[in-house]
């Protein structure tokens, strides 16, 4: 079987063979509509429906009525976009997964090892990075760029146009109109920042990443009164000049001095 079999409107999904790659299982009542080509090993549940232009990488597991490649919700339309996913992403059940528009990147684009629950939603022209997990009825705007391992929380919402950091995690009923630095916690309407990502931290870094992240989020964000320090002093303020790299730091410093159309979660008060 060829790496990505394409699928056409009408066409039945052919038979796999022995020994020709991963086997694909289609459901008799999922759709396929349009161009959709999808990766060995995909399957695809009952009342599905995949709409093209959309790629998609090996291993897919598209659950009950799922809908995988609608067009954007967009008021001018926007062109016919495309949706492209990797490799093992799941999309559970009622999720929606739109594609992108002209007016933008024209693509929508969800990384490797994604896990999308059950009546999840995500916007046109939006990117999501490996290991991403939506939980049930996260909703995320059109043009919503989200970093890897990043985790948003059961109902919480994404504005349009705002980033989510690499490693953050947005709690569950949050409403999130700003920018959400990497590896912090964001909770409330509207959501602010609660301080750092402690589960993630501890499980990929350890300690020392956890307080130097607490430190350098009080100095961002300062209290009443206190002039915030400017991204690029961090790491001389911390004494991180002779470390050379700590990721957790370069990721924040990084992450602040992009160009961005929203302004940053504030910082919350405990």
């Amino acid at each position: 079987m060829n790496p990505r079999q394409s699928f056409h409107r009408g066409a039945a999904p052919p038979a796999d063979k022995p020994g020709q790659g991963k086997a694909m299982s289609i459901d008799p009542m999922a759709r396929l509509i349009g161009d959709v080509r999808l990766g060995e090993g995909a399957q695809v549940g009952a009342c599905a429906v995949l709409q093209g232009p959309l790629w998609v990488g090996e291993d897919l597991r598209a659950h009950a009525g799922a809908l995988i490649g609608g067009p954007a919700q967009h008021r001018e339309g926007g062109g016919d976009g495309s949706l492209r996913l990797g490799d093992r992403v799941e999309i559970r059940e009622a999720a929606t997964l739109h594609r992108g528009t002209a007016s933008d990147k024209g693509v929508t684009y969800v990384g490797n090892d994604v896990l999308v629950m059950a009546y999840a939603h995500v916007g046109h022209d939006c990117s999501l990075g490996d290991e991403v997990t939506l939980c049930n009825g996260a909703q995320v705007g059109g043009h919503v760029d989200i970093g890897s391992m990043a985790m948003i929380g059961a109902r919480a919402a994404i504005h349009q146009f705002v980033r989510v950091g690499k490693g953050a995690m947005v709690a569950a009923g949050a409403l999130v109109a700003g920018d959400v630095p990497p590896w912090t916690l964001v909770a409330g309407d509207r959501a602010r920042i609660i301080g750092p990502n402690t589960h993630a931290l501890r499980q990929r870094f350890g300690g020392d990443s956890l307080l130097l992240l607490r430190r350098a989020i009080r100095l961002l964000w300062p209290g009443p009164g206190r002039p915030p320090m400017q991204p690029k002093q961090l790491h001389d303020t911390l004494g991180l000049g002779g470390w050379g790299s700590v990721e957790v730091i370069d990721d924040l410093v990084r992450f602040l001095e992009e160009p961005s159309h929203r302004p940053c979660c504030p910082r919350g008060r405990r």
